[in-house]
C-alpha cells in the first residue's frame, strides 16, 4: 500500500448496552456502516475537506468524532505528518446505531495504514474513547468496542472480551427516521435503583452472558429483558413499546432498544421471521407516516476493515 495514496475504511453500525448490558456489552450490525477516506499530508495537521450524507456535522476537527480522534494519535504517536479526510455518512444521527463510534473507528483504521509499524486495536480503542467523549460527554467503548473488534463484547476492567454468539441468530435493526440524542436520553436516567431491581438485571445479565457461551437460546430469551434503562428511554422513541409487543407474536428471542434508540433491534430464529417481522413493523410506522429503514443477517464478526 502506497503511503501516498488515499486509504479508505469501513466501520459497521453497532449497538450499545445489548439490552441487559448497560455501557458494558456491544454488537456488531451487518450491511449499514461510515465510511471514512485518509489522506496522509505533509503538515501535523488534521483537515476535512467533506462530508457525505450528513451535512450538518462540523469540519472542523475538533468538534468531529473522526476529526478529534486523529488530532489525539498524532499528539500521541507524535507523528510529524497530518492526514486529510472525507467522511461518507451510512449511518443516521442520533439513530442508536453508533454512528459517532464508526467515523472515528474508520478514521484510526484508515489513518493507522500509514504508521510504522501500526498500532494494536487495544492502543486504536484508546484513542477513539476522545470520540465518543465528544460526541456524548463520555468516553465509553460499549459502541467504538464492537465497531473495532466485531461480534459481541464485554468491557471488564479495561479488557475488551469476545463473547461468542449464535451464528444462526438473525439480527434484524429497524431504524424508524426519528432522532434521539444520547445525552437526552442519558438525561431521563435514575441515579438510584433499589437492590432488588439491580439484582434481577444482574441475573439478567449473567443469564444472557452464559446462554451466549452455552448457545441456550431458551436460556437468551428469558434472560435479555433490562428492567433499568429501557423502561425509561422507551418513552423517548415513538411507537417502541407497541413493536415490542408485536414482536412476541414472532417468538423472538429478544426485542430492545439499539443503543438510546430510535432504532430497535430483534434477535429473530430465522432469516423469514426477520423478514416478516420487518414488514409488520413498517407497516405499523407508515400508519404514522414515519419511514422506516431495515437490515436483516447474522452478527458482524469482522468489524471495521480497509476497503
Amino acid at each position: 500500500m502506497s503511503a501516498k495514496g488515499a486509504v479508505s475504511a469501513f466501520a459497521p453500525a453497532t449497538c450499545g448496552n445489548v439490552c441487559v448490558g448497560y455501557d458494558i456489552l456491544g454488537l456488531c450490525y451487518e450491511g449499514v456502516g461510515d465510511i471514512v477516506t485518509v489522506t496522509k499530508i505533509p503538515t501535523r495537521e488534521v483537515i476535512i475537506t467533506s462530508i457525505v450524507g450528513a451535512p450538518s456535522l462540523s469540519t472542523d476537527p475538533r468538534k468531529n468524532t473522526a476529526g478529534i480522534v486523529l488530532l489525539e494519535l498524532l499528539e500521541q504517536e507524535k507523528c510529524d505528518f497530518g492526514f486529510s479526510i472525507t467522511i461518507d455518512k451510512g449511518i443516521a444521527l442520533g439513530s442508536g446505531m453508533g454512528g459517532s463510534a464508526a467515523s472515528a473507528v474508520a478514521a484510526l483504521v484508515a489513518a493507522n495504514a500509514f504508521l510504522d509499524p501500526p498500532l494494536a486495536k487495544q492502543k486504536l480503542l484508546e484513542y477513539s474513547l476522545k470520540g465518543e467523549e465528544l460526541a456524548s460527554g463520555h468516553g465509553h467503548a460499549d459502541n467504538t468496542a464492537p465497531c473495532l473488534y466485531g461480534g459481541l463484547v464485554l468491557l471488564a476492567n479495561n479488557e475488551v472480551v469476545p463473547i461468542p454468539f449464535p451464528n444462526d441468530i438473525f439480527l434484524l435493526l429497524l431504524h424508524p427516521h426519528l432522532t434521539v440524542h444520547t445525552a437526552q436520553a442519558r438525561a431521563v436516567l435514575k441515579k438510584l435503583y433499589t437492590i432488588d431491581q439491580f439484582a434481577t438485571q444482574g441475573q439478567n445479565l449473567a443469564g444472557f452472558i452464559c446462554a451466549c457461551f452455552k448457545n441456550d437460546k431458551d436460556l437468551l430469551q428469558k434472560s435479555f429483558n433490562d428492567i433499568l434503562v429501557e423502561p425509561l428511554r422507551a418513552p423517548l422513541t415513538e411507537g417502541f413499546l407497541a413493536c415490542k409487543e408485536l414482536a412476541k407474536e414472532y417468538n423472538v428471542l429478544g426485542y430492545t432498544l439499539s443503543g438510546s434508540g430510535p432504532s430497535q433491534l430483534a434477535l429473530c430464529q430465522s432469516e423469514q421471521v426477520a423478514q416478516q417481522l420487518a414488514g409488520e413493523i413498517g407497516a405499523f410506522y407508515a400508519t404514522k407516516q414515519i419511514k422506516v429503514d431495515h437490515y436483516i443477517g447474522p452478527i458482524n464478526q469482522r468489524g471495521a476493515t480497509l476497503i
